[in-house]
């Protein structure tokens, strides 16, 4: 009998393979309805934000600076500098 249930391709590393591998065979559940498993806990978990157009570009904004203190290692200092304070 044919699945109603769409099909995809993905592909994974070397260690993740393994670790679903040996996860299929400990519960002796196939592989597919593991990785769908976790495919849907991954959706189920992000939540849905919608934002203005302002709010948006304030995201945008900061996720720039994030990422450019982080490649000059300055977000290691900051937050380094809070676990400190901690």
């Amino acid at each position: 009998m044919a699945t109603t249930k769409e099909r995809i391709l993905i592909t994974l590393t070397p260690s993740t393979a393994q670790a679903l591998r040996a996860r299929s065979l400990r519960e002796k559940t196939p592989r597919a309805t593991i990785a769908a498993q976790c495919v849907e806990l991954s959706l189920l978990s992000v939540p849905v934000v919608k934002l203005s157009l302002a709010g948006e570009t304030r995201a945008l904004r900061a996720l720039r600076a994030y990422k450019r203190e982080k490649q000059s290692g300055t977000l290691k200092k900051l937050v380094s500098g809070l676990a400190s304070l901690a």
